[in-house]
């Protein structure tokens, strides 16, 4: 892919014969590689450079795309930690760092992300180091969550209902909030605090209605009644449905 034409401002001075690549954040989605859009697969299939996370493991990402990546395209791993801390910033500024290094030498990038990239993705950050010194184009992808509801055979909300998406590592009173004013609520990043929100959904009279689902669009996906689940299951790719039917 040819790079872009890019104003610089150097020294003050607009340059506008610079010529830049351009940085592509691709969402691939949960996990199904036949969930990958057309425009994801186009893109891909041109990328002589893709940048993949890891999280100091396998990289599901990595493993949805590959099929649609070159053969002759360097993959470059982006080992970033999973939970916020200084290491992870420092990670997140090394690799926009590498990025930039090929976008100056006019070459484009792709940055795979799981789902979507601007939904809790791991792009967004690398996106914010980006976008004031260079194009960054953001390619949409399927997030777990819009693909969960087809798996537990339920919708997420119809008419005028209120939907809210809230972290299981929230304040425990806002996310009684959250479900007490909402038809949908949709809990991520369950992982240690399944616990707690199993609490708040029993103390609500929910949890027999409630739903966990793992790994989604994955080899070892799985989902059942929130009640079933053990207190001990530790699945950071999980989500927890909430339908308040009492506000039906």
């Amino acid at each position: 892919m040819h790079g872009i034409n890019r104003c610089m401002l150097r020294n003050g001075n607009i340059r506008k014969d610079q010529m830049l690549g351009k940085a592509y954040g691709i969402g691939v989605g949960p996990g199904d590689p036949k969930l990958l859009t057309v425009k994801a697969t186009e893109i891909l299939e041109q990328l002589k450079i893709v940048f993949y996370p890891s999280f100091g493991k396998n990289s599901i990402a990595l493993d949805i795309a590959r099929s649609h990546i070159r053969t002759d395209a360097k993959l470059i791993e982006m080992n970033i930690p999973l939970f916020p801390n200084e290491a992870k910033v420092a990670a997140y500024q090394n690799f926009a760092n590498q990025i930039k290094e090929y976008l100056n030498k006019q070459v484009d990038v792709g940055v795979l992300c799981e789902g979507d990239p601007l939904f809790f993705g791991s792009f967004i950050t690398i996106r914010d180091l980006l976008k004031e010194s260079h194009q960054v184009k953001v390619v949409s992808g399927i997030s777990s969550i819009m693909s969960a509801f087809v798996h537990v055979d339920d919708f997420m909300g119809q008419g005028d209902d209120s939907i809210s998406i809230i972290t299981a590592g929230t304040d425990e009173f806002l996310i009684r909030d959250k479900i007490s004013t909402s038809n949908t609520t949709i809990i991520i990043k369950v992982a240690k605090h399944l616990k707690k929100i199993k609490k708040i959904a029993t103390d609500l009279g929910l949890l027999e209605t409630s739903m966990y689902i793992s790994q989604i669009d994955q080899a070892h996906q799985y989902s059942d009644r929130l009640s079933m689940i053990s207190d001990e299951v530790i699945e950071y790719f999980s989500i927890i449905i909430i339908k308040n039917h009492k506000l039906n």
